[in-house]
């Protein structure tokens, strides 16, 4: 039987005292296009520590796969290659087919994270771009 103590126990619960808190986590903008006739998606990420600065140098992976049928519907992830404007990034994925997809950008480097964007992909005439709007916003923690 292990017994611990009131402090013990609060320690335990609150953390100890002193320690670092957590990296504060980069605030990004994804913006997705929609074209072709696949469909594809291009994707501009925008990516700024916490105080607001651009985050440069970071290490951008896209992925994305079908909430509906994740273990079904994944895209092999495309790394996002640095645009010329500081801490943006732009990658393109290629889709399986029209539907809600929940893009993943994965952020090493200095700061890592990974934050996912459910977006609504309707199908495209031809080579006519159509705009994806963000329909909701999640983050959640790298693995």
């Amino acid at each position: 039987m292990i017994s611990l103590s009131l402090r013990a126990l609060a320690l335990l619960l609150v953390g100890l005292p002193g320690l670092a808190s957590a990296a504060p986590r980069p605030a990004v903008d994804l913006q997705c296009v929609s074209f072709g006739s696949g469909p594809q998606l291009e994707c501009t990420v925008r990516l700024r520590s916490a105080d607001g600065q651009p985050l440069v140098g970071a290490n951008v992976t896209l992925g994305a796969t079908m909430p509906s049928m994740p273990m079904a519907h994944q895209v092999k992830p495309a790394v996002a290659a640095p645009t010329g404007a500081p801490g943006e990034y732009r990658g393109r994925l290629e889709l399986e087919m029209p539907g809600a997809w929940a893009v993943q950008v994965d952020i090493g480097g200095p700061l890592r994270d990974r934050v996912a964007r459910t977006l609504q992909v309707d199908e495209c005439d031809g080579d006519r771009r159509c705009s994806v709007p963000p329909a909701a916003a999640r983050a959640a923690p790298k693995p």
